[in-house]
């Protein structure tokens, strides 16, 4: 595409070919290559229609700014110098945020709906280069409020789950449009937290309203989530999504510890460096693959039962739409049927 798109975004792409061909490193996380990957792909729908010649000129201004800002921010949180954990989880939110790119660009989409899911990415994708560029170690103020680019990492992670439903063809429209509203104004506040021309009376002022805006957006994630139209899944099925979502927005170390005890005996030696996603066996097993501290690949079984109830100490009910989007569902449909199979509360999950 890169012969095909205005001169002002030729380095803009080359940026972003260098970036794919980095991940490629068999160092790079599995989840970490995909996350890149996939917000590529998704930045290419974004250059198909600014090429395209039926593409309204703001509409086409509008993406080329979107592209510009998302490039530069995967460019800044993909650092491999950045701590770990901190890298994956925002490679996570820029993936998340670009995934609504092509209900962007449909042409059937709102104009509404449209100018405020634009905002969303470009905020997000700001707020996410901005918190990953400062100081992590900066102190609290006097007041006990923390950092700005800490405050920015912790909410970034729950905002990032409205993206999942949004962009998800099941979810009604009428819940998609009080979900993406609802969101914008957490993505808005913030771009304006983490921006460094924020004064401090602003900034503490938006880190207050914080706190009701994303409680708001966490009672419409579940709304809108909760409406889709999903068949039911199958035990194994169910709980390989489950986990594997898990799997994708949860930090290694917590993950390490919550399930140090399942990991099979081969795994223990080496340890594991990623949980990377799961795979459904029969009901009552599954497959997990993960990447070792040796740069490895393994794959080994695990116990549903075990797993489940250990991943929903991690996260509980209140942060599982935020956390997992759509995904949340196969998690409330495993605990179901934990409850009325085996008689096991998973958690709080059916809270």
């Amino acid at each position: 595409m890169r012969q095909d798109v205005p001169e002002e975004l030729t380095a803009t792409v080359d940026t972003l070919i260098t970036l794919v061909s980095t991940v490629e490193s068999p160092e790079t996380l599995p989840q970490d290559r995909q996350g890149v990957v996939e917000s590529a792909e998704h930045l290419t729908t974004a250059l198909a229609a600014i090429n395209d010649p039926r593409t309204p000129p703001e509409l086409r201004r509008e993406l080329t700014s979107v592209v510009k800002q998302v490039t530069s921010t995967l460019r800044v949180v993909s650092d491999p110098r950045a701590p770990a954990e901190e890298r994956s989880m925002l490679i996570l939110v820029v993936k998340r945020s670009t995934s609504t790119l092509p209900l962007i660009c449909a042409p059937g989409t709102p104009q509404e709906l449209r100018d405020k899911m634009i905002a969303g990415v470009k905020e997000s994708a700001f707020a996410a280069e901005h918190s990953a560029d400062g100081d992590s170690a900066r102190a609290p103020d006097r007041s006990g409020t923390p950092a700005p680019d800490t405050t920015v990492r912790q909410a970034l992670p729950g905002k990032s789950g409205s993206d999942e439903i949004t962009r998800d063809k099941r979810t009604p429209p009428e819940e998609r449009e009080r979900l993406v509203t609802a969101t914008q104004q957490v993505s808005a506040l913030l771009k304006k937290i983490s921006d460094p021309e924020t004064s401090s009376e602003e900034r503490s002022e938006a880190t207050r309203d914080l706190d009701d805006k994303t409680a708001r957006m966490k009672d419409q994630q579940e709304q809108a989530a909760s409406a889709q139209e999903r068949p039911e899944e199958s035990l194994g099925k169910a709980a390989a999504v489950c986990t594997s979502a898990i799997f994708d927005s949860t930090s290694e170390s917590a993950l390490a510890q919550g399930l140090e005890k399942l990991v099979p005996p081969d795994w223990e030696g080496e340890g594991i460096k990623d949980f990377w996603k799961a795979e459904e066996k029969t009901d009552d097993r599954l497959e997990v693959l993960a990447r070792l501290r040796n740069n490895e690949n393994a794959r080994g079984p695990f116990e549903v039962v075990p797993l489940i109830t250990e991943l929903a100490e991690l996260v509980p009910h209140d942060e599982l739409f935020g956390s997992l989007g759509g995904s949340a569902l196969s998690c409330k449909q495993t605990a179901t049927y934990l409850e009325e199979k085996f008689g096991i509360t998973v958690g709080t999950w059916l809270s």
